[in-house]
């Protein structure tokens, strides 16, 4: 069975035509993908793209404080690439009657991620595809295990992870910009390596 919560590019976000910042707003872009993937109507902004918006949000004054909060040794850092301070712009500030990130809770195991799929939640993953890390979009995965009677992911039946990356390309070993990083697979052994337990799950709207 394949489970796909990004079956076609229409909600595929990426970052290196960004307005702001587009080397260092993985974060952002990737949240703002698995937003639309849950259905979320996205909120205007001063500038056309709606993860360029976002990062703006996370970049003002009140956003640094939240991120001191969590950690004063933060300081300098661009607050947009902590996770505690994406949840206070989605939760507080463009969705605060839904609140459409579950949490806070930012640490996950796959197999929860994966049953997330099954249900339809989106989940935005921090990653080692880079060597600093990096944000991206786990939409679905492949397996042989027969899902549909509400039975739970056995990771060890899981054969394919499949991302949808806003940098580009990286299957081969070494990113490909030039490429897409839409639907881009990895076998499960090979993306075990590249897990951090991280990252942030969307409640489909409805």
């Amino acid at each position: 069975m394949v489970f796909n919560l990004s079956p076609t590019k229409e909600n595929y976000y990426r970052q290196n035509n960004n307005a702001v910042d587009p080397g260092v707003t993985c974060k952002p872009t990737a949240t703002v993908e698995a937003l639309a993937l849950a259905g979320w109507p996205l909120p205007k902004g001063e500038l056309p793209q709606p993860e360029d918006n976002l990062t703006n949000l996370c970049r003002t004054g009140e956003a640094n404080n939240v991120m001191l909060k969590v950690d004063p040794l933060l300081q300098g850092r661009n607050p947009n690439e902590v996770w505690e301070v994406i949840a206070w712009a989605i939760n507080e500030n463009w969705y605060p009657t839904y609140r459409p990130l579950i949490g806070p809770r930012y640490n996950w195991s796959l197999r929860e991620v994966l049953q997330g799929i099954v249900n339809g939640y989106p989940f935005a993953a921090s990653t080692w595809l880079t060597k600093g890390g990096h944000v991206v979009n786990i939409v679905g995965f492949e397996t042989d295990q027969d899902l549909s009677h509400g039975v739970q992911v056995e990771m060890a039946r899981v054969k394919q992870i499949i991302i949808d990356d806003p940098y580009g390309d990286r299957t081969s070993g070494t990113y490909d910009t030039r490429k897409s990083g839409w639907n881009n697979r990895y076998p499960i052994a090979d993306f075990w390596k590249l897990w951090r337990s991280t990252g942030i799950q969307i409640k489909p709207k409805g």
